[in-house]
């Protein structure tokens, strides 16, 4: 069993983005922005609101306080700040859940502090315990299978090996089973339509909605 995840509310004032709610069609879990790399209040409201009326599994997309560079630059801080930042943008979407009766199961990194989470073992380490100390039941997506088993070991927290939906050698590769994720996470309509026809998605948190998909 594969979770199919995407991106959503990564908009912001009048700045939108329409075609993030198409992916979400296919997919079992929406990665919801949390304001510091883009999103706002009235985005977040109605990615909540379509992860509600379609059953799909919801997570935290935080990234660096960037919103003039969409979250690419990367922010220099320190251990008290970089949990900070972690644990606020994770709060900002948990809040707004549960204010709706739903819950968030995943955490997945944007932009620069993506690319740091899974080159650098420390700061991952840092990422990983400040969403423990939240809430240990979240699952932290990651691109880099020795960090997960890493961070599983190490810091107790659950994580989701992810991998990025490239071409359908993606696909063929995982139904050969030469690839193992956990996730696939999709940028495009065509692609996340298309490889539904072929795998049937399933979050990987069951907290909420996994006996249901």
């Amino acid at each position: 069993m594969f979770d199919f995840n995407c991106d959503c509310a990564q908009e912001y004032g009048v700045y939108k983005n329409e075609k993030e709610l198409e992916i979400a069609k296919y997919v079992s879990s929406i990665n919801i922005a949390a304001g510091f790399h883009s999103g706002d209040p009235l985005s977040i409201k109605r990615a909540l609101e379509f992860a509600k009326e379609n059953n799909v599994s919801i997570g935290a997309h935080i990234g660096y306080q960037d919103i003039q560079g969409f979250g690419s630059r990367k922010v220099e801080l320190n251990d008290e700040e970089l949990e900070t930042t972690v644990i606020y943008q994770i709060s900002a979407i948990s809040s707004f859940a549960n204010a709706m009766g739903l819950e968030i199961e995943h955490v997945r990194l944007h932009g620069a502090m993506k690319n740091e989470l899974n080159s650098n073992i420390d700061f991952a380490k840092k990422v990983a315990c400040a969403i423990k100390k939240l809430n240990p039941w979240l699952n932290l997506y990651i691109n880099n299978s020795e960090f997960k088993e890493i961070l599983e070991k190490e810091t107790g927290i659950k994580c989701a090996f992810e991998v990025n939906f490239q071409d359908w050698g993606t696909i063929r590769q995982i139904r050969e089973l030469e690839v193992k994720p956990d996730t696939i996470h999709f940028c495009n309509v065509e692609d996340a339509m298309r490889a539904r026809e072929v795998l049937k998605p399933t979050p990987v948190n069951f907290n909420r909605v996994g006996g249901q998909i």
